[in-house]
């Protein structure tokens, strides 16, 4: 019984983890948190206007229209810019299609966060039932299990982005999304002239320095706050 207690500590654990991802993602989004001035920075070094005809600023409002679309605080992506001098809808019927099915996958990840937390009270009671048995430890194992196989998962993602990102996207895509509307032509389709690999790239490395100190932290954090507790009761 006690290793499947542990084994569904770990899957609490790993719902966690996600769970800070997207959070981290979630924040990284956010126009509280400099997005805009972020994307305007990387658009003016990538030179659209040179590119592809739209501005820098135009970029950047128009990827941001995406990503509150996303996250859920507009109801439409469709913008007008300034493409060679003249005024444009951004956003032709494919695109505005694709990103109806991103939000409802960005929305799907988002309840993970309230999952978290049934899942944090799951270990929580795992573990109060297996010290009531006069078995410690469940909580920093299970976590320590969790956070090895993120690293060993997260890892193997990495190098695989990293050789070759086109296929990693590709396989993304595929796995996420039942249909090809995410096959775009960028002769007719601006979505992906504003969104090059190097700007997905750059978000996960991001992403991935930003979430893996969180979770090393934490974990040295519930550690410390465990051997902090077993003191505690041995000097009693």
């Amino acid at each position: 019984m006690r290793p499947l207690k542990i084994a569904a500590a770990v899957l609490c654990w790993l719902l966690i983890i996600l769970a800070i991802l997207f959070t981290v993602l979630d924040i990284q989004l956010a126009p509280e948190s400099g997005a805009r001035q972020r994307f305007l920075r990387f658009y003016s070094e990538y030179d659209t206007y040179e590119r592809f005809g739209i501005g820098p600023e135009d970029c950047s409002l128009a990827l941001m229209a995406m990503i509150q679309y996303m996250r859920g605080y507009r109801d439409s992506i469709q913008i007008t810019v300034r493409e060679y001098g003249s005024e444009v809808q951004m956003f032709n019927r494919q695109e505005i299609d694709h990103m109806a099915d991103v939000r409802n996958l960005y929305q799907s990840f988002r309840k993970s966060q309230t999952a978290a937390i049934a899942a944090f009270a799951a270990v929580l009671l795992l573990s109060l039932s297996e010290r009531r048995k006069g078995r410690r430890g469940m909580i920093l194992s299970s976590l320590a299990i969790a956070v090895i196989l993120f690293f060993i998962i997260s890892g193997g993602l990495g190098i695989w982005a990293y050789a070759d990102f086109t296929a990693f996207w590709t396989a993304f895509h595929r796995l996420f999304f039942t249909n090809d509307l995410w096959l775009m032509d960028p002769a007719v389709c601006r979505m992906i002239r504003i969104c090059p690999e190097s700007l997905f790239s750059g978000m996960a490395l991001s992403m991935a320095i930003w979430s893996g100190a969180l979770i090393l932290a934490s974990s040295l954090l519930a550690a410390a706050a465990e051997k902090a507790l077993s003191k505690k009761r041995n000097a009693k």
